[in-house]
């Protein structure tokens, strides 16, 4: 299938290397959001709960995010790294969110940044993908409006935002990214 989602893409008129690549960022920067969500959840870090519930739906998501986008990637006929030293080798610091100072505001802060930044990228992958590789512009459409919804959620916690769906039990749902169909690499 590989092979064939590839030709199909580049006949469309994309440069197939800079969309991996651009996937591949992608892939890392959900890789990492799940890593800092996982680091913030443990019970011994003074995180409140409300942000720490918020904090796991994220992780949930994030690393359903990170599926989605290695299979597309695999997809298209590509390879992510097994090792993930190699993997990680190419995050910039630009890529990596600033440190945040002391106390729940300003963590909070810096994640509302780290959600910006995920809505700016998923948006000019749509972009880049409207109307020539449907597969991956639906993708990231889904994760760009998932994205939207952990700006709103930390928002909301600041209460600078207008409510949102968070509510207990809906954890790790991605309900955008659950409306496509699934890929016959998927491995769930």
């Amino acid at each position: 299938m590989g092979r064939i989602a590839r030709e199909t893409v580049e006949r469309a008129g994309i440069d197939v290397d800079v969309l991996v690549n651009r996937l591949m960022t992608l892939a890392r920067a959900e890789l990492a959001a799940c890593y800092r969500c996982t680091i913030l959840c443990v019970p011994s870090t003074d995180v409140d709960d409300g942000l720490r519930e918020i904090l796991r739906d994220v992780r949930a998501e994030d690393r359903n995010h990170f599926d989605v986008l290695v299979t597309r990637i695999h997809e298209l006929d590509a390879r992510v790294p097994v090792d993930i030293r190699l993997f990680v080798a190419d995050v910039s610091d630009e890529d990596v969110p600033a440190v945040p100072g002391e106390g729940l505001r300003s963590l909070v802060k810096v994640l509302i940044e780290c959600e910006k930044r995920a809505v700016l990228a998923y948006g000019r992958l749509c972009e880049f993908t409207r109307g020539k590789d449907h597969r991956t512009y639906e993708i990231a459409h889904a994760i760009l409006n998932e994205e939207i919804e952990h700006e709103k959620w930390f928002r909301e916690l600041l209460g600078t935002g207008r409510p949102s769906r968070f509510h207990r039990g809906f954890r790790g749902r991605s309900p955008y990214l659950e409306r496509l169909p699934p890929s016959d690499l998927d491995p769930g």
